[in-house]
């Protein structure tokens, strides 16, 4: 499974109202964030996060978070070496 598909199967699971943060990791320390706002609808969440998703540079993902409103966090880790 891609990097992609599997943090995708994983947002899936969650309700996107209830993600507040999302943030992309590389190697090098170089990190892509992407927050809510509790005021976006659905339809906007998701047009943001697909166009943020197109911007990540999967191959370098060493690491993806995952915040919710409720303090729930998700860590996703790629072994690199």
């Amino acid at each position: 499974m891609s990097k992609r598909s599997l943090v995708e199967s994983v947002l899936s699971l969650l309700d996107i109202e209830e993600i507040e943060k999302l943030k992309a990791q590389y190697p090098n320390g170089d990190e892509e964030k992407l927050s809510f706002n509790e005021s976006q609808n659905e339809e906007e969440r998701e047009e943001l996060l697909e166009e943020w998703l197109d911007s990540i540079k999967w191959k370098f993902l060493e690491e993806f978070k995952i915040e919710l409103y409720n303090e729930i966090k998700y860590k996703i880790k790629w072994d690199l070496s």
